[in-house]
């Protein structure tokens, strides 16, 4: 049987023959089988298509999306997709905040203990507080008692004054001060500054108090 010598075909025969037995060329058979084989070829393509998951390309605001609600990161964005008119659209986005380095707190240098031993503080000598006035002033026997140029009393016009820090300040001499030590001073005073303001104003400076009548 040569290359012209007919088969017969199976019922279902090929696409654009009739129904029933059909007598096909020997030669047709190979044709056949590859066609199948393409076809096989090609479903299965197409199921790894439609089965692949769909890439997930690159974001970008007002670009199409399928649901309402649904956010997604791209780009250091976040978008949402909205309802635009009838479609479902991406939004314009919101810049995403980089979370910010935990910083790990160093522990401060400490100082390295000093071999020098710390100065003593010497000690500030206070001065011996005035005597307290009595109730009803001072007394003419503490006047008395006040009577060298160390320690000068001297009353004045009735009040008592400490005349010690002036004695080596007085314009007229030392002498003139000392001279009134613990004793009263009045007649002597007013024989030299009376009626004048500026000895009074000095004098007033020293008053200690008035004296016990």
């Amino acid at each position: 049987m040569n290359k012209y010598e007919f088969l017969q075909a199976p019922a279902s025969g090929i696409s654009g023959l009739g129904k029933g037995p059909q007598l096909l060329p020997i030669h047709a058979q190979p044709y056949t089988i590859g066609m199948k084989r393409i076809l096989l070829v090609s479903l299965t393509l197409w199921s790894l298509v439609l089965v692949a998951p769909p890439s997930s390309a690159a974001v970008k605001a007002g670009s199409a999306c399928t649901k309402q609600g649904v956010k997604q990161i791209s780009g250091g964005k976040s978008y949402t997709c909205i309802k635009q008119g009838k479609k479902f659209v991406w939004n314009k986005g919101v810049a995403v905040k980089k979370p910010a380095p935990a910083v790990t707190p160093t522990a401060a240098p400490t100082a390295p203990a000093s071999s020098t031993p710390a100065a003593t503080p010497t000690a500030t000598p206070t001065a011996s507080p005035a005597p307290a006035p009595t109730k009803a002033g001072y007394t003419m026997a503490q006047v008395r008692a006040n009577d060298s140029a160390s320690s000068c009393w001297s009353l004045i016009d009735g009040s008592v004054y400490d005349l010690t820090k002036w004695i080596k300040s007085h314009p007229g001499g030392s002498g003139a001060i000392v001279g009134i030590c613990g004793r009263d001073g009045t007649a002597s005073f007013n024989s030299r500054h009376g009626g004048q303001s500026s000895p009074k104003s000095t004098l007033a400076s020293y008053l200690l108090g008035p004296l016990e009548k």
